[in-house]
């Protein structure tokens, strides 16, 4: 057989969990061959001690608008990671109404919303910068629940009426025809939050129609986390639709522990037909945008809003006595002044000592002099729950992070060092050291396992015919650099990634073929 490119001597681990073994592989044009014997090539690769393995799917991620802004996809592809799955958490930046623009744009300043100029209002014109511009990482989208309800009803803290209901359904029409891969919500965060059960049921059914996938960040993560879990297997349950709970974890010492019960019961759940799954990130720290440490209400009707009711004295002291948070699990990621960037990889408690002020005073003063655009770190997980979560046997990986780079405009702040570390980390970590998964149930986690759940028929293995998204790697040296403190930082140990049969990635370097498609899941009516 003849190919461009023979991949010879690697340990193939195909993305199904089975045992590798060695062979060998081609590449034709944009798809893998698999034959006897080969007997041309253009290049050849001696993959001798490395695994070859699928590209890997980045089941959660938040690149919607990082990836037009560096089309590299840096920080992903130089893990091994060729298809990033966005609009997670409820947060996408369409459909954007005029009437909501501002609002929703605050909404997603945590997704580096100022980087962008946004002149999309739908998704088809959202899909053609992707196209127009070109892209070196496959993306696939959901359809974000808070933003389609912000672009219908605003922030405002309210049920919708049966029109505004029948408008939210209309957009995700329009969305899955669009190859939308379902809808994710955001339940902890506003306008998400102020959805109860049966708005969401509504939703899902219509996302049921096309067989997409329902995507959650559940409504609690900490006491209630059983609660959220039994509301989103009803959900699903309810409007028979497909579940992905969205990294997995236990907030609170008080509720350390709480995952292992949580895994159990997505188990049960499958037995009841339920068809659920879950991802985590493996690291034992969340991050999200500073905010959210506030009480709903005070984002009710959005940041303009929250804002006034922050700086009203008698306001403020009433939001002061609802906030139970330990400061010092609180470490700034972003902002956007350069007065404030000095604080960058520092606790609220650090803050409050270099400042000489009352931590929530800090936190108050904060989120006001940034429009409420930071992004935090937050120290509040247990390693044992990250450990029972990978070990799951629904568990998929996803970073919860962004595509980003250490040079240009996005090597900024302290970003959590998932961004750029989190497979990796699986690898050398969870599978190397604690040997709580080998590695073919680690690359089924990261290949396989997503490409089933998405729909996605021809990636996420290695097979005949299969579109060549594939990534070369050293077992024994794969691991994550990036630190807290230091997060801008590439892992080690990939040597080589194909994206739809092009070199995306060699030896450290970036080769930015623009060979990203858009993914469109094969099961669509």
């Amino acid at each position: 057989m003849k190919v461009d490119i023979l991949i010879k001597n690697g340990l193939v681990v195909d993305g199904s969990g089975t045992p590798g073994k060695i062979a060998d592989i081609g590449i034709k044009d944009d798809k893998i061959m698999i034959a006897d014997e080969y007997s041309d090539w253009f290049e050849i690769i001696d993959a001798s001690g490395l695994v070859v393995a699928p590209g890997f799917i980045d089941i959660h991620t938040h690149s919607d608008l990082t990836l037009l802004v560096d089309s590299r996809g840096a920080s992903k592809i130089s893990q091994g990671v060729t298809s990033e799955i966005i609009g997670n958490c409820g947060l996408s930046t369409t459909p954007c109404s005029p009437e909501y623009k501002n609002e929703i744009k605050d909404s997603c300043s945590f997704l580096y919303a100022n980087t962008v100029n946004w002149t999309w209002n739908s998704y088809s014109d959202y899909l053609n910068v992707f196209k127009e511009q070109g892209i070196s990482l496959n993306v696939g989208f959901y359809i974000g629940h808070g933003t389609l309800r912000a672009t219908v009803m605003g922030y405002d803290n309210r049920k919708p009426t049966s029109e505004e209901l029948d408008q939210m359904k209309a957009y995700i029409v329009e969305g899955m025809t669009q190859g939308a891969l379902g809808l994710s919500t955001g339940l902890i965060y506003p306008p998400g939050c102020y959805a109860d059960t049966e708005e969401i049921v509504a939703l899902c059914k219509v996302v049921a129609d096309y067989n997409g996938v329902y995507s959650t960040h559940m409504r609690d993560e900490a006491d209630g986390l059983m609660d959220s879990i039994e509301e989103s297997l009803e959900i699903a349950r309810r409007a028979n639709v497909s579940l992905q709970i969205s990294h997995l974890k236990a907030v609170g010492k008080q509720n350390w522990g709480k995952v292992k019960d949580a895994v159990k019961r997505i188990d049960e759940a499958r037995k009841e037909n339920i068809d659920v799954h879950y991802d985590f990130y493996p690291y034992s720290a969340s991050s999200t945008y500073l905010s959210s440490l506030l009480p709903s209400w005070v984002l009710d009707g959005g940041w303009e809003q929250a804002a006034k009711r922050i700086t009203d004295v008698t306001t403020r002291a009433k939001i002061s006595s609802e906030i139970m948070q330990d400061f010092n699990e609180v470490m700034i990621a972003t902002v956007n002044t350069e007065e404030n960037r000095r604080f960058e990889g520092k606790t609220i408690s650090e803050m409050s000592s270099v400042l000489e002020k009352e931590e929530k005073e800090v936190f108050f003063d904060l989120l006001i002099e940034e429009e409420g655009a930071v992004s935090m770190v937050k120290f509040s997980m247990n390693e044992e729950d990250v450990i029972s979560a990978a070990s799951g046997k629904h568990a998929m990986v996803g970073s919860d992070g962004f595509a980003i780079a250490t040079d240009g405009p996005l090597a900024t702040g302290k970003p959590h060092p998932r961004s750029y570390g989190s497979f990796p980390r699986v690898f050398s970590k969870y599978q190397r050291e604690l040997q709580v998964l080998t590695i073919e149930e680690a690359v089924n986690k990261m290949s396989g396992a997503p490409a089933n759940k998405l729909g996605l028929k021809d990636r996420g293995y290695i097979k005949q015919g299969f579109i060549a998204d594939i990534v070369i790697f050293d077992p024994l040296e794969i691991r994550d650099m990036a630190t807290f403190l230091d997060p801008h930082q590439y892992s080690k140990g990939v040597q080589t990634v194909f994206l739809s049969g092009k070199k995306a990635y060699e030896n450290g370097t970036f080769l930015d073929p623009k060979s990203g498609v858009l993914l469109r899941p094969n099961w669509k009516n």
